[in-house]
């Protein structure tokens, strides 16, 4: 069979299952206005996360027609008709698979809003655009005029460029509608260069101590987390020490001031500091503290003075190498999570606050007064879900189904969730949260049965059931499972 058998062929075909298409794109066309189910199947969530695999195979095969047409055109390459007609022919037919394993991936939930919209309509539109394409492949194919060569080129280079919007808008949906702009423009180059600040200007107790005290420190001992009443945000507040019978700091004598001998002890001793599962001061660390406070504990040392000491010099060398990378390391993270949380615009229901000892950790809050925040509102935040270490709802609208969602918060240490309409059904899905600590269940219906879903959640080590109906055999029960998860009766912190 020759060449144009086979072209003549091809075209037949196509016309013969053009009204199937014309169906199965009015199908397509229908789809939106199909509303996400509240609950997902496993089996629409697994079909519907292929759309990430699925959606490169058009991408590869319109750009290779493309760029197979170029090289002819230009006598680089000669590539056959037949080869580019089947790129075309598998073009739309990989094109219906990414719309239809798309569809399944807007069921879930998981993703919504107007950039949605335009990514779907951009790959329904890309889609109606490849069969004409197709068509007029075809045309060219039968009439070899330079009239329909061109009316051929022009759709195909016009689907290519629908093929980049699209592929943006999905880009978007996922890494935030920044991703591929943030830094082309000037004016945000200008804000994401960063410059370590003149070691003649450093302190240091403000610019030494203070950085691995508020690496590994802080987070235990600030004004909203004082252990044993020791707070370390100000040099103040350092000199002012906790609750313990030793002084926190006593300038000119390390051996007598309770910080230096906490982070000095064998790691196994009650009293070693940080404690277990927290980084400890390095070496390095442990004798910069030391040097500084048998020195006076001056709050304004300047580096340059210390420097020139032979018996700190070679420490700071060291040290200021590490502290360098680390502030660099620090000022991105942040910059990458303020450019996250800006991309969600200006919400109206909920706070959101980067953590002040880790830049990779934001806090989800509800504003006050409250407004309505309810489990789709989740959705929006879909991008920031890794990010998410502390989430308060007290008082929302969120229901059972809203744990779907707060269950993919991978980072998650601490949910409040008081005050809120839940029974505890949704508990099972947080079951995959490694590091979730705190859970405040205080005010709601939680049940007896679906209480016992936190016996699944391995890393928890409070829950709070104030003003529930949990009765008193239940929480006998679960201690005795879980002898290291403590129940409290009483009201927990708000946050």
């Amino acid at each position: 069979m020759n060449s144009k058998s086979l072209l003549t062929k091809r075209k037949n075909i196509f016309i013969k299952f053009r009204y199937l298409f014309l169906l199965l794109g009015g199908v397509l066309l229908l789809l939106p206005t199909i509303s996400p189910g509240e609950v997902p199947s496993n089996l629409i969530v697994f079909l519907g996360r292929l759309h990430p695999l699925v959606v490169h195979f058009p991408i590869v095969l319109i750009f290779l027609a493309l760029f197979f047409e170029l090289i002819t055109k230009a006598n680089i390459l000669k590539v056959t008709s037949n080869i580019i007609g089947i790129l075309l022919g598998l073009g739309i037919l990989s094109c219906l698979g990414s719309l239809l394993f798309g569809f399944f991936l807007y069921y879930t939930g998981e993703y919504s809003g107007d950039t949605l919209y335009q990514h779907y309509w951009g790959g329904v539109f890309l889609t109606v655009l490849m069969a004409l394409t197709l068509f007029l492949f075809l045309t060219y194919q039968k009439e070899k005029s330079e009239r329909s060569y061109w009316f051929y080129f022009l759709a195909l280079f016009s689907a290519n460029v629908v093929l980049v919007y699209t592929g943006h808008q999905g880009g978007s949906l996922t890494h935030g509608g920044e991703y591929l702009t943030q830094f082309l423009s000037k004016e945000k180059q200008t804000q994401i260069i960063w410059e370590p600040k003149p070691i003649e200007e450093m302190l240091v107790y403000g610019d030494v101590i203070v950085a691995f005290l508020d690496k590994k420190c802080m987070s235990c001992h600030n004004e909203n987390k004082s252990k044993g009443g020791l707070i370390l945000t100000t040099y103040e507040d350092l000199v002012k020490g906790g609750k313990g019978e030793h002084a926190t700091l006593i300038p000119n004598s390390s051996e007598e001031s309770d910080i230096f001998r906490r982070v000095s002890l064998p790691s196994n001793d009650d009293d070693f500091m940080p404690p277990e599962g927290k980084p400890p001061l390095s070496q390095n660390e442990v004798l910069l503290l030391k040097w500084w406070i048998d020195n006076g504990a001056d709050p304004n040392l300047r580096l340059t003075e210390a420097s020139s000491n032979p018996e700190i010099e070679p420490l700071l060398s060291v040290y200021l190498t590490e502290l360098e990378q680390d502030h660099r390391r620090r000022f991105y993270e942040k910059l990458t999570t303020e450019s996250l949380i800006q991309s969600l615009g200006d919400p109206t229901n909920f706070e959101l606050k980067i953590d002040p000892f880790d830049e990779k950790s934001v806090s989800l809050s509800m504003t006050f007064p409250p407004t309505k925040f309810g489990d789709t509102d989740l959705i929006g935040l879909k991008t920031l879900f890794p990010q998410i270490s502390k989430a308060s709802f007290i008082g929302s609208d969120i229901t059972d189904n809203g744990f779907y969602y707060i269950g993919q918060m991978a980072s998650l240490n601490e949910l409040y969730i008081q005050q809120t309409q839940i029974n505890g059904e949704g508990l099972a899905y947080l079951s995959n949260l490694e590091d979730l600590e705190i859970l405040d269940l205080s005010k709601t219906n939680i049940s007896n049965g679906n209480l016992l879903h936190i016996l699944r959640i391995p890393s928890l080590k409070e829950v709070y059931i104030y003003e529930t109906n949990i009765s008193k055999e239940i929480i006998e029960a679960i201690q005795e499972n879980r002898t290291d998860l403590k129940l409290h009766l009483e009201r927990g912190k708000l946050f």
